[in-house]
């Protein structure tokens, strides 16, 4: 099936005594879906820090044969346990400085909606906070008799 495309339907109904007669032929203009899960997450390593955390995401294979209005964000802290932090994002790339734990890994997972509904969520992206080290300043040496 095409999107876009007309769709015949028959309907027949079925309970414990029985089923009824099969409808007329229905016509559809064509069906609309929910968009793929977003694909691609990367965590933005050029603003990623001990603070905040930056990721982007591209869009799903398919828009469902309706554009992708925005997007919902949700994340946990490695217990499974989702909570949202965004709806409405109508970027493909997010910020958030909500109270990291240095050190803590963050899982986050998007979820794409059109005018039909919510997509699948995306495949999980885990970002450790931390940030590299600073550079280590020159090394020096000294002489204390026989010990370098």
């Amino acid at each position: 099936m095409q999107l876009g495309h007309k769709i015949y339907i028959k309907v027949q109904a079925f309970n414990l005594y029985g089923s009824s007669g099969i409808s007329e032929a229905g016509i559809s203009d064509g069906m609309e879906f929910v968009p793929d899960a977003p694909i691609n997450l990367l965590d933005n390593v050029l603003v990623t820090s001990d603070s905040v955390i930056g990721f982007s995401w591209n869009e799903g294979a398919s828009n469902g044969d309706s554009p992708v209005l925005d997007y919902r964000i949700t994340y946990d802290q490695s217990t499974g346990n989702y909570i949202t932090l965004a709806e409405g994002v109508t970027a493909t790339s997010y910020t958030t400085t909500i109270p990291l734990l240095k050190g803590q890994t963050y899982n986050f997972k998007v979820e794409a909606r059109n005018t039909v509904g919510y997509s699948l969520h995306s495949e999980i992206l885990s970002i450790l906070v931390a940030q590299v080290p600073d550079q280590v300043a020159e090394p020096s040496t000294s002489i204390d008799g026989v010990t370098v």
